[in-house]
């Protein structure tokens, strides 16, 4: 795979009914809803599905929420800053212009999702598994994204300084025009990732190998 990856986008429909929802309840169901301005902080809950919801200017932030189910879902301008997913799944989900600082998805399973313009500094993801997963113009400074299934994850334009890939598969990786400094990971972790020229001698440095010049 490549920067030219394709993720497929949410199916929404038109028009979408405007709900204004003050409370997940465990095993709820929210479908076709335009969800605006809505409020969750702190909030815990499991197992609730959102499918065919459009969030906007939503907040998440601290939500504790276990085995939470977005399908065919675009949250815009939304925080999930401080929340804890544990075991969600995501499909054709897109993020456009979040805050996701210090957010954890354990055990998360995303396929066909979008991050786009997107703050996640400090964000964790650990033993994700991930297919169809593109972050374009993104902040991830001090990201751990260990122990997971990245294969195909397309990073473009990103600032990955610091970011953590420790134990994860980077097999067809696309780190090329993002910000790899001070990245961390095993040599074994980088193998099949896939990165530019400029910066191959920062990816080698990071193993202790030093480039020279050959003198005369």
């Amino acid at each position: 795979m490549s920067s030219a990856q394709i993720i497929h986008p949410p199916i929404l429909p038109k028009p979408l009914i405007s709900e204004k929802l003050t409370q997940m309840e465990n095993r709820g169901e929210y479908n076709a809803l335009g969800i605006y301005d809505c409020d969750f902080t702190g909030q815990t809950a499991s197992d609730v599905l959102f499918e065919q919801v459009h969030f906007r200017r939503v907040i998440f932030t601290q939500t504790n929420l276990n085995k939470l189910r977005l399908v065919d879902t675009r949250a815009e301008v939304c925080d999930f800053s401080g929340a804890t997913w544990e075991k969600p799944r995501l499909r054709r989900v897109e993020f456009i212009g979040c805050r996701l600082l210090g957010m954890q998805l354990l055990e998360a399973q995303l396929e066909d999702v979008l991050f786009r313009d997107c703050k996640l500094e400090d964000v964790l993801f650990a033993s994700a598994m991930c297919k169809a997963v593109r972050f374009e113009k993104c902040m991830l400074r001090g990201a751990m994204l260990e122990e997971s299934d990245l294969t195909g994850v397309v990073f473009q334009e990103c600032d990955l300084t610091s970011i953590s890939f420790l134990d994860s598969n980077l097999n067809e990786v696309d780190l090329r025009g993002s910000v790899l400094n001070g990245l961390q990971a095993n040599p074994k972790d980088m193998r099949g990732a896939i990165i530019d020229p400029a910066q191959a001698i920062q990816v080698v440095s990071l193993f202790g190998v030093r480039v020279m010049e050959l003198e005369n």
